[in-house]
């Protein structure tokens, strides 16, 4: 990993040319989020700071974008 990058960094965006420049075994912890696909409707609640957001996880076989899927696929059989 080049000098100027700190531990304990978070990048956000497109990752794949944020990972070739990194050195090899240099990566200790990769968090997500879950659940995922939990097949519940989520909404802040009224009067906390994010209220009005909401989300769906709930996912079908129409939710699946297959160009999006082709695209990664390569994307990681070239990496």
């Amino acid at each position: 990993m080049p000098s100027n990058w700190s531990n304990r960094t978070i990048w956000t965006g497109d990752n794949l040319p944020i990972m070739r420049g990194m050195n090899s075994e240099s990566v200790d912890l990769i968090y997500l989020d879950p659940p995922f696909n939990s097949k519940a409707n989520y909404a802040a609640p009224i009067g906390s700071e994010a209220a009005g957001a909401e989300f769906k996880d709930t996912w079908t076989v129409q939710d699946i974008d297959t160009t999006w899927l082709e695209f990664v696929t390569q994307q990681i059989l070239n990496f």
